[in-house]
């Protein structure tokens, strides 16, 4: 229970947030600059999304939310971000985290946002307040020999570190390579000159592989965890240049000794995965991304032209009309296509006959992100279902990570 004396609030100075940084800096091992490089380098940091909760005047816990705008196919959301979720020692068990998350949830659909994130090993917590797991796909590659003896560099590409001087080349392939790509960010312009600065940042290295003088690819790696283990994220490439992934995979691991694992999070239609299954790679499902759906009406309606694209281009629906009506979260919406077009409407339109699609949250974001499989229960419209949520390559890029 919490203290009847309890107050769940945004702060409101930047006193309030050298207190916050302080808490953090107390409870987790990284320290206050971490958290303090993380926003006072993200020139779009806003004090409204920085919560506290108060105990008899005290700062008691705290949450952060980062917002961004994420892409499911050609669609844009508006996403928060949960992180740096911290409550002092002495104000645990008291449920003041919880009371901030409902708090949030509120905010967020106030802020009109569509979706809400967070990564998290302690599941049942989150669940609770309404984030539920979605799986992701890496590839863990065991034995780093089976492809010690792969050639470091390629014909006509070098490979070269990464200096500020390339982040508008690898800004731009970043773009090319994710447009419509579900799952990643999209970045504004400061994104790029912030990330410099950001502890994440520091604790990688980039590496680029050029041709004629040209960016073509880029690769992160994150530094090793006590086991061994590494993260090769990110790998960007510019279509025709496939061939530059190999070496610069392999200039990458090579960037630090005593590596014993790799996790390369790729999505599955990437130009690297062949090799990497090749190299005795096995794909692996990670359960740490939770996902909340806030305003189910404005999410399906800003998918509107993606379902019309995909609706018009079947051989099935192509000529028919569709009246849907959603169930998700507690919320309802209505699909209608009709004529080509695709209308999302919040309420039942009069004489009008609709089958109703009724899906657990986890469920639809399986669908969102990933696409359709026999697990949805929905499986009397798998059809119509197949033809809205295309199988897709999702991937969320771990330096995107909060």
């Amino acid at each position: 229970m919490t203290n009847r004396h309890s107050e769940v609030r945004n702060i409101a100075s930047r006193a309030e947030l050298d207190n916050v940084y302080d808490m953090l800096g107390s409870v987790f091992p990284v320290g206050r600059d971490f958290f303090q490089k993380r926003l006072d380098y993200d020139s779009t940091y806003d004090l409204s999304t920085t919560w506290i909760a108060e105990q008899d005047g005290n700062m008691a816990a705290t949450i952060q939310v980062f917002p961004y705008v994420g892409r499911v196919g050609t669609a844009a959301m508006k996403i928060g971000g949960i992180g740096s979720v911290a409550t002092l020692p002495e104000y645990r068990g008291q449920g003041h985290s919880r009371q901030i998350l409902q708090r949030l949830t509120e905010w967020m659909e106030q802020e009109e946002y569509d979706l809400s994130l967070l990564f998290a090993e302690i599941h049942s917590f989150y669940e609770k307040s309404g984030w539920n797991i979605v799986l992701e796909t890496m590839y863990e590659l065991k034995d780093v020999t089976r492809f010690a003896d792969v050639e470091a560099t390629g014909i006509d590409y070098d490979i070269v570190p990464f200096d500020p001087s390339y982040t508008e080349a690898v800004a731009c392939l970043y773009e090319q390579f994710n447009a419509g790509r579900t799952g990643t960010v999209i970045r504004p312009q400061s994104h790029w000159h912030n990330r410099l600065n950001w502890p994440k940042w520091d604790e990688a290295k980039c590496l680029l592989a050029k041709r004629n003088g040209k960016v073509v690819a880029y690769g992160l790696i994150t530094a090793p965890e006590q086991d061994g283990t590494v993260y090769v994220d990110e790998i960007c490439y510019r279509l025709g240049d496939e061939q530059a992934l190999i070496p610069l995979f392999h200039t990458l691991v090579g960037q630090y000794s005593g590596v014993t694992r790799v996790l390369a999070n790729v999505p599955e239609d990437h130009a690297l995965t062949g090799s990497l299954l090749a190299w005795g790679a096995v794909k692996q499902t990670l359960p740490y991304m939770m996902w909340k759906i806030i305003r189910f009406q404005s999410l399906l309606g800003k998918l509107s032209d993606v379902f019309q694209h995909r609706l018009a281009n079947s051989a099935i629906y192509a000529e028919q009309s569709l009246q849907i009506k959603w169930e998700c979260a507690g919320q309802e919406a209505y699909l209608h296509y009709a004529e080509g077009q695709v209308r999302i409407e919040s309420a039942p339109r009069r004489d009008e006959n609709y089958f109703n699609i009724c899906l657990d949250q986890d469920e639809f974001m399986r669908l969102l992100l990933q696409g359709y499989d026999e697990s949805v229960s929905a499986a009397q419209y798998s059809s119509v279902l197949e033809v809205l949520f295309p199988k897709q390559a999702f991937v969320f890029y771990l330096m995107d990570r909060f």
